[in-house]
């Protein structure tokens, strides 16, 4: 891979896909798109090249044909950046790749669609399926039969267990267990180290040991489907 296009930018979002397209496909090259206004993200520039540029200023139409992820994390970013860049500038999902490392478990009858992040020692199990722009951090792990919806984000060292279902653009906070057939509904945040044995509603902040509803989940309220 020559090039690949961060869509969106975070301080901590940018130089890990940095490395794993590294890691994964050979790429040094990368162009960072802003549609908002705020300060370059660091990265380590003795390893990679890399241009920051807002959207309106970058040609989208010369570079069609690399490839595009987002270099945020945070699904409601996500969320925001997928159907800002279709709509201004015809992105779609097909043109997302997959930043899978090598030191992953992704089982054959499991599946998943395009835009998927695994860091190392992330495990997918068998009958899962994820939608788009998931991404799974180091040490998640989904258990089989378990759906994970589009924009989903798992955080470091949590355990999702058998038919588990997560909805669209729900975060799921480090080291969270979630039992065997509970469901989580879309736009959910769970905070760190939860037990989740219970279904949780769409919309919600919930966390503890059992995991409890606690409140509306702000960073959605103003977004509409």
């Amino acid at each position: 891979m020559k090039k690949l296009i961060l869509l969106g930018h975070s301080d901590g979002g940018v130089p890990i896909l940095m490395d794993l397209a590294s890691e994964i496909y050979g790429c040094l090259a990368y162009d960072i798109i802003k549609n908002v206004d705020r300060l370059d993200c660091p990265y380590p520039t003795h390893l990679y090249q890399g241009s920051c540029v807002f959207d309106h200023e970058y040609h989208f139409g010369a570079d069609r044909n690399f490839p595009v992820q987002f270099g945020v994390h945070h699904g409601n970013v996500k969320y925001l950046l997928y159907h800002y860049f279709l709509k201004k500038h015809q992105i779609n999902r097909d043109q997302y790749i997959s930043l899978i490392h090598p030191n992953t478990y992704f089982a054959p009858s499991a599946t998943a669609g395009m835009g998927l992040v695994m860091e190392p020692m992330a495990v997918v199990s068998t009958m899962s399926n994820l939608g788009f722009g998931v991404t799974l951090k180091r040490s998640a792990s989904v258990g089989h039969h378990a759906i994970l919806e589009d924009f989903v984000n798992v955080n470091p060292g949590a355990i999702l267990s058998g038919f588990v279902s997560v909805g669209q653009g729900t975060e799921i906070g480090s080291g969270v267990v979630v039992s065997n057939n509970v469901t989580i509904g879309k736009r959910c945040l769970i905070g760190a180290g939860s037990v989740v044995t219970r279904d949780i509603p769409d919309g919600m902040i919930a966390y503890g040991n059992p995991c409890k509803v606690i409140r509306e989940n702000e960073r959605w309220a103003k977004i509409t489907s």
